[in-house]
């Protein structure tokens, strides 16, 4: 079907396909404009929410013009079957996360401690409003997370602090987050080492914000991980599959190197 002008279509018909042409060219460019070419994330929102309106708006429309058709005949039903096509599809990309949304907690910040979860500083600038802020709600949030996701609670490796940390350097990058702060455990800050990475969805490209604190000894070490939405009020179980794949990467390289050989390799140095 083609949405080119339909000689005597009527005005309404062709209104309906130019809008619902128009939400979906809007839509596909602040997706692509937002992924590769840096729109700022306030602005990919209010441009999906306009193209939405216009779809349901061509909807509207379109049942309009169908009765109108119905009732005194005349052109324009491929426009108008087009336009529904193109508006029912653009609708169903955000319905089908629908049951997901439903089945999942209302949350945008995951942590392996709640009580007392890693804080982002270098990234809390990036957290500005109208972003989530920096500051865990617990409030808010444990409760809900210790119900739906009973499993995620610190890592303790009888290890080094400094060796565990360098180990989960290597997880973080294996997992292609880009790092943006590392400061690892010494003495001048009580033995306790801190990440802070940035990972970004595939498709929309939101970024996500994931925090990492090493702390301990010389004999056993402590691991904690947040993994917070940068936007938006639910996360859709991004954050925790997030954590959950950190932890799995850390354990590989855990298991995969023996332990001391990180120290023994500075000392050679």
């Amino acid at each position: 079907m083609s949405l080119a002008k339909v000689e005597g279509a009527p005005a309404l018909a062709r209104w309906t396909g130019r809008i619902a042409l128009f939400s979906l060219v809007l839509l596909l460019f602040a997706v692509v404009a937002h992924r590769f070419f840096g729109m700022s994330t306030p602005l990919l929102l209010s441009l999906i929410k306009l193209a939405f309106a216009g779809a349901i708006a061509a909807i509207v429309l379109g049942l309009g013009c169908a009765v109108h058709i119905w009732r005194h005949g005349g052109p324009g039903g491929a426009r108008i079957l087009t336009a529904f096509g193109v508006a029912a599809g653009m609708l169903a990309w955000p319905l089908a996360y629908y049951p997901t949304m439903k089945r999942l907690p209302e949350i945008n910040d995951i942590t392996t401690s709640t009580d007392a979860p890693p804080a982002f500083q270098v990234l809390a600038a990036s957290r500005d409003a109208p972003a989530n802020g920096a500051a865990y709600r617990a409030e808010r949030f444990a409760t809900l997370q210790h119900a739906a996701y009973p499993d995620l609670k610190p890592l303790v490796v009888n290890r080094s602090s400094e060796e565990v940390f360098d180990l989960v350097v290597e997880a973080v990058r294996r997992q292609k987050l880009v790092i943006v702060s590392e400061t690892p455990p010494g003495p001048t800050n009580g033995r306790v080492g801190s990440i802070e990475a940035v990972d970004q969805t595939l498709v929309m490209g939101f970024k996500d914000d994931v925090a990492i604190r090493v702390s301990g000894g010389d004999r056993e070490a402590h691991v904690d991980v947040r993994s917070a939405s940068r936007y938006g009020r639910h996360d859709f179980g991004r954050n925790v599959q997030r954590i959950r794949a950190l932890m799995r990467e850390i354990v590989v390289r855990l298991e995969s190197t023996i332990p001391g050989a990180a120290e023994n390799r500075h000392a050679r140095k």
